[in-house]
C-alpha cells in the first residue's frame, strides 16, 4: 500500500509531538522539523485535532500536543483518517462492469493482504515506533 502524503506528515507530526512530552508546538515548528510545507501541514493537523488525536490551542502561543498517551495512538487510526477506503486494489474490471467481483480470487487476496496490513496497523501505536536516532533535531529544538 502506498501511503497518502497526509498520512506520512500525520504521522511524522504524532511522533514529534510525543517526543516533546506535553509541549505545545505550532505548525511552523513541526513543519521545520519535518522539513515540509507548513501549509500543507496546517490542513494535517486540523484533520488529526478533527479526530480528537490531537489538542490545538489558538493565538500567539498556541500550538498542538497530543490529546492522547502515544500508546493510544494506533498507526491505523491515523490511516483511516487519511487514506481511501478501498484498500490497496484497484480492479481494472470496474471500469467495465465486473460481474464476478464477488467470487473474483485476486480480490480475496488483495482483501485478505489489506487485513493482515490493517492488523498490523491497529497493533502498532506511535510510541512504537519512537526512536531517539528520528528527527534528532527534535531534541536539539530549543535547547
Amino acid at each position: 500500500m502506498k501511503t497518502s502524503r497526509k498520512t506520512d506528515y500525520g504521522i511524522h507530526a504524532l511522533m514529534i509531538l510525543a517526543k516533546k512530552d506535553g509541549e505545545e508546538l505550532s505548525v511552523n515548528e513541526i513543519a521545520e522539523i519535518e522539513n515540509v510545507s507548513a501549509s500543507y501541514l496546517a490542513k494535517v493537523m486540523q484533520d488529526l485535532s478533527n479526530h480528537n488525536i490531537v489538542s490545538s490551542l489558538e493565538g500567539k502561543q498556541g500550538g498542538y500536543t497530543l490529546n492522547l498517551p502515544p500508546e493510544e495512538i494506533t498507526l491505523a487510526q491515523v490511516t483511516d483518517i487519511f487514506e481511501a477506503e478501498n484498500g490497496v486494489f484497484d480492479c481494472v474490471d470496474d471500469l467495465h462492469g465486473c460481474t464476478i467481483r464477488d467470487r473474483c480470487k485476486i480480490h480475496a487476496v488483495f482483501s485478505r493482504a489489506y487485513q493482515t496490513m490493517l492488523s498490523e496497523l491497529e497493533a502498532t501505536t506511535i510510541a512504537d515506533i519512537l526512536d531517539p536516532e528520528i528527527k534528532d533535531n527534535v531534541n536539539k529544538m530549543g535547547s
